[in-house]
């Protein structure tokens, strides 16, 4: 380098990757799983299943709940987008 100059290194900034964000039917379908669901029991933790073990325990649970076939699309949307990661 010349005299009186220096180099720095500049490190490049990290990727970041955009983090994916619900769907209206996922925000919906959470509205309608802390109301409904939350108001026979307490809520679980969503990412305690997966995405497959959703399906039967919401098949289960939507008519207690009374959910109308929406509300259980749109919960069941809501619970596989935040479901743990598995088959």
């Amino acid at each position: 380098t010349p005299a009186g100059t220096s180099t720095t290194s500049v490190a490049a900034a990290p990727v970041v990757s955009e983090v994916p964000k619900p769907s209206r039917e996922a925000a919906a379908g959470m509205e309608t799983y802390n109301t409904k669901c939350g108001n026979c029991h307490a809520l679980k933790k969503v990412d305690n299943w997966t995405a497959s073990e959703w399906v039967p325990i919401l098949d289960d649970m939507a008519s207690k709940a009374n959910l109308d076939a929406k509300e259980k699309a749109n919960v069941l949307t809501y619970v596989q987008f935040y479901a743990k990661a598995g088959k």
